[in-house]
C-alpha cells in the first residue's frame, strides 16, 4: 500500500483513529501493518484524536446545530475516549449553546401549524431534543420564550 494514499485520506479532513483503522481494514492491510501506519501518522501529525474531536464538536454544533448529547454519542461511536470528548465539549460557549436552543425553538414554532397547545409544545420538545439538546434546557427555554 502506498503510504501517501492514507496520508491524503487524513489530510483531506480531520480523521480519528477509528476511521483510519476502518479505511485500512477495507484496504485489507494486515493488523501489524495497521499499527505501524497509525504510529507513523500520529508521529507526523496526520492523526490526532483531540484535534479531530475539537473540529467535530465545533463543526456539528455550528453547522448542524447539534446538541451535546448527539455530539457525544457520535464521538463515542468513533471510539473517542470520554476525557477527550469532555474537553472538546467544553469548547462550546454556554451563551451560544442556549442561543441555539432558542433559535431552534423559534424555527420550529414558525413551522408548526396552529393546533392543540399540548401537541404544539410536544413537537417543539421532540424536535430540539432530537437534535441532541438536553431536555431540561429545552423545557427551560420554552418557558422563558413563552
Amino acid at each position: 500500500m502506498d503510504p501517501r494514499q492514507i496520508e491524503r485520506f487524513c489530510a483531506y479532513r480531520e480523521r480519528c483513529r477509528f476511521e483510519v483503522i476502518q479505511k485500512l481494514q477495507r484496504l485489507s492491510v494486515p493488523r501489524p501493518e495497521i499499527n505501524r501506519i497509525l504510529k507513523r501518522l500520529q508521529d507526523e501529525g496526520f492523526l490526532d484524536d483531540q484535534r479531530f474531536a475539537h473540529a467535530f464538536v465545533m463543526g456539528k454544533f455550528h453547522n448542524n446545530q447539534w446538541g451535546r448529547y448527539k455530539i457525544r454519542n457520535e464521538l463515542r461511536n468513533r471510539q473517542i475516549p470520554d476525557s477527550i470528548i469532555d474537553a472538546a465539549l467544553k469548547e462550546i460557549e454556554e451563551e451560544a449553546y442556549l442561543q441555539t436552543i432558542g433559535e431552534l425553538i423559534r424555527k420550529k414554532r414558525k413551522e408548526i401549524k396552529t393546533g392543540k397547545s399540548f401537541n404544539f409544545r410536544e413537537k417543539i420538545i421532540t424536535f430540539v431534543t432530537g437534535k441532541g439538546f438536553e431536555p431540561d434546557l429545552v423545557l427551560a427555554m420554552i418557558k422563558e420564550t413563552g
